[in-house]
């Protein structure tokens, strides 16, 4: 019988392997993520590319009706 405590710590042993087998462009977006001069720079991107569709294919973006 294994007791929860083993169970747990070999949850976390498993858990820190992904993390380290993590990707480091993905460790690094993580990081981006928390900036906001970071986040309002991919909103802008964004909406950017989205107006930039709107003008070029206005009917791509069309809301589709049920």
């Amino acid at each position: 019988m294994i007791s929860s405590a083993t169970k747990n710590a070999g949850t976390l042993v498993l858990e820190k392997t992904k993390e380290e087998i993590l990707h480091e462009r993905i460790l690094e977006l993580r990081e981006k993520i928390h900036s906001e001069e970071y986040l309002d720079s991919a909103i802008q991107r964004i909406a950017y590319v989205i107006s930039t569709k709107l003008v070029e294919n206005p009917e791509e973006l069309k809301l589709r009706e049920q």
